[in-house]
């Protein structure tokens, strides 16, 4: 099945369109299943939202896994200058529509699935149930001519402070400045890249009661492997780090894929967290990220992917399935 590069800039942009933060996803579900339809596809919705549809084709049985919410924050859609602008066409509907299309023109064995809640539970990452694949790609912004091989881990810890009241005239520690003390033991290790660790406070709160002062601060940090942090706190989630060799057969068929393309590729590490951290020891089986788009644009106001690339990235997400087949 071959399509034109015209109908696939359109189904992106009408992808695009419809807007899909966490926990609005149906519309869009609803719009992927109806697009595999006409292209003589069975697709169906899952129990929790995710969009599943199978192909039987030849070689390995590859998982295309791409995640269909996006963060809250409406941009007006348009092409200007070759590039798409709106919320999600990086993270991750750019990566999505290569899916798509790769699965449709590709011979491959394959297994599609558009993900609920990625940018916030990952939902449908961790109810996912599908045939266990061989190997698997996740949809996100890696650059047309890159693919990502690790991804940092997550941890949301909470500490609670209780002091007993004093007088603000001594120079004792309250519960506020105990918590702050923690967040900069925790914080004395940050830095770039992908082997430290890095964080922020997502919330503080610190106030008198009748006979103490009470703080609460819950916090995230992104992990590299094998994490430790300086002190525990109650953890609300945590989802461990994950990279993948570069000499798995994964990873050299998109080397190759890329190569073939006329591109010089490239092995990245990012400090995010995806849904690969959580498929891949899922299924136990080795995963890469995948897809078109500048990262450095996710969640910010001036989202926009540049359609050249996005063309380029299906035939090159192509050309690495036809690889996989001979492995």
């Amino acid at each position: 099945m071959k399509i034109s590069e015209e109908e696939k800039i359109e189904f992106l942009k009408e992808l695009v369109s419809i807007y899909s933060p966490s926990g609005e996803e149906e519309k869009v579900a609803k719009f992927l299943v109806e697009s595999f339809e006409s292209f003589g596809v069975e697709a169906y919705i899952d129990e929790v939202g995710n969009v599943i549809a199978e192909k039987r084709g030849e070689g390995r049985k590859i998982l295309l896994a791409g995640h269909i919410d996006t963060v809250k924050g409406y941009i007006p859609v348009r092409i200007e200058d070759n590039y798409l602008w709106g919320r999600g066409s990086v993270d991750a509907k750019g990566p999505l529509a290569t899916f798509f299309f790769a699965f449709l023109e590709s011979k491959a064995n394959l297994i599609f699935a558009g993900l609920v809640d990625e940018e916030r539970y990952s939902i449908g990452a961790k109810n996912l149930n599908v045939p266990r694949p061989d190997f698997i790609i996740i949809g996100e912004p890696s650059g047309f001519d890159s693919v990502t091989i690790g991804y940092k881990g997550s941890l949301t810890m909470k500490f609670v402070e209780k002091v007993e009241k004093f007088h603000g005239s001594l120079s004792s520690k309250g519960a506020a400045e105990k918590l702050i003390e923690k967040w900069l033991e925790l914080s004395r290790d940050f830095g770039e890249g992908f082997d430290k660790p890095s964080g922020r406070i997502l919330r503080f709160e610190a106030y008198e009661r009748d006979f103490d002062f009470y703080g609460e601060m819950t916090v995230n940090i992104r992990t590299p492997l094998n994490y430790e942090p300086a002190i525990k706190g109650e953890i609300l989630d945590f989802v461990p780090a994950y990279e993948i060799s570069p000499r798995s057969p994964l990873v050299r068929a998109f080397v190759r894929a890329i190569r073939k393309n006329g591109i010089k590729p490239r092995l990245k590490k990012k400090s995010g967290t995806t849904d690969m951290n959580i498929l891949a020891p899922k299924f136990g089986v080795d995963a890469v990220a995948y897809g078109p788009g500048d990262s450095r644009l996710d969640h910010t106001p001036y989202e926009r992917l540049n359609l050249e690339e996005y063309l380029k990235a299906i035939e090159v997400l192509k050309t690495a399935l036809e690889e996989l087949k001979n492995i």
